[in-house]
């Protein structure tokens, strides 16, 4: 498998009697995390050593990153990874900015200058829809930079869930996500 290991993605996918969690300082939060991401119903390859954390309680809680803790601070976190109710159209409308332009093509709202095509796609049966678009970076040394990065946004649904993965706007990041994708896969969760 070139040196990936298999992780699966998540926190709990729970939807029924679901509620607002209580607060919890930073800490108990992260302790109290459900920690088997198969939980979310899906999984893809990763490289060894990355590893998988919940989002901030505002990206929902079927949110998880994957981060590589060996590089630069500033380009650990690689991807998010977010499982949505909902077809893939849909959820790729609502939540990675691919909608239809006047001529009826898919085009993705994200990213700086002009829209950006998007590619359909099938990985293990299971269609899918994406796009690379410009966008922004900070780095320590020089800062934030509004164009310097690439960042792909990727929809893969089964029909009833939909997987949206999102990049940083590294090369690492890049990488990192485009592997997910080619080997995204939905398990009975």
């Amino acid at each position: 498998m070139n040196n990936l290991g298999v992780v699966a993605v998540v926190a709990a996918l729970g939807l029924a009697g679901c509620g607002e969690p209580a607060a919890v300082s930073e800490p108990e939060a992260r302790q109290a995390a459900p920690q088997p991401p198969a939980a979310l119903g899906i999984a893809f390859d990763k490289a060894a050593g990355l590893q998988m954390r919940p989002c901030d309680e505002e990206m929902g809680p079927r949110c998880m990153i994957l981060s590589d803790p060996a590089a630069e601070e500033f380009m650990r976190d690689l991807l998010t990874v977010q499982v949505h109710t909902g077809s893939l159209e849909t959820v790729a409308a609502e939540e990675a900015g691919f909608e239809r332009d006047a001529d009826g093509r898919l085009m993705t709202t994200y990213g700086r200058f002009e829209p950006v095509a998007v590619e359909a796609f099938e990985v293990n049966g299971q269609s899918g829809l994406r796009a690379v678009v410009t966008c922004g970076i900070s780095e320590p040394e020089t800062g934030f930079h509004a164009a310097a990065g690439e960042c792909l946004w990727a929809v893969v649904s089964d029909g009833a869930q939909s997987v949206v993965i999102s990049s940083s706007g590294f090369g690492n990041g890049l990488e990192a996500a485009e592997a997910a994708v080619r080997t995204i896969r939905f398990t009975a969760g």
